[in-house]
C-alpha cells in the first residue's frame, strides 16, 4: 500500500513540474513583437470599419485578411507586369507589407490558442492539486521553504 501511495506521489510530482515547465513556456509566447500597428481594414486606411489584431479572436476572419492581402498582392503584381513597370514600389497595405501582416495574424492566432492551452494547463492544476495527498503537500511545502531558503 505505501508502495502505491508513494508511486502516486511521483507521478502527481512529475505531473505537477510538467505543468509548471509548460505554464512557463506559455509566458515566453505571450509578449508579442508586433509588425504592423495591428488595425487592419479591407479599405485602406479606413480606421472607422477597421479590425484590431489585438482582440481578434474569429479565426475565419483573421483567414480572410491573410487571404484578402494575398489576393491583393497578386492583383498589385500583375498590374506591374501588365503596365510594363521595372522598379515599381513594393505593394503594402495601410503602410505595411503581406509579409508583416500574415507575421502579425500568426501571432494572433498563436496568442488564441495559448489561451486554450493556459485554460487547459489551469484545469489540470485544479485537478492534480485536489489528488495531492498530505504527505506530499508537506514534502513539496519542504521544497519550497527550502528552495527559498537558499535564493537569500
Amino acid at each position: 500500500m505505501a508502495k502505491r501511495v508513494n508511486d502516486q506521489n511521483a507521478q502527481t510530482l512529475a505531473l505537477i513540474e510538467e505543468v509548471k515547465k509548460q505554464k512557463v513556456e506559455i509566458a515566453k509566447f505571450e509578449r508579442a513583437n508586433w509588425l504592423t500597428n495591428c488595425v487592419f481594414s479591407y479599405i485602406e486606411n479606413d480606421t472607422n470599419k477597421s479590425i484590431s489584431l489585438h482582440v481578434a479572436s474569429d479565426l475565419k476572419e483573421l483567414i480572410n485578411i491573410v487571404a484578402f492581402l494575398m489576393a491583393k498582392s497578386v492583383d498589385y503584381n500583375d498590374a506591374i507586369t501588365m503596365l510594363n513597370i521595372e522598379h515599381a514600389p513594393k505593394f503594402t497595405w495601410c503602410g505595411f507589407t503581406v509579409d508583416d501582416w500574415v507575421t502579425d495574424v500568426k501571432t494572433r492566432i498563436n496568442k488564441i490558442q495559448l489561451s486554450t492551452k493556459r485554460k487547459k494547463l489551469e484545469s489540470l492544476e485544479s485537478r492534480l492539486s485536489a489528488i495531492i495527498t498530505p504527505e506530499l503537500r508537506a514534502k513539496m511545502e519542504l521544497d519550497a521553504i527550502t528552495s527559498e531558503m537558499k535564493n537569500d
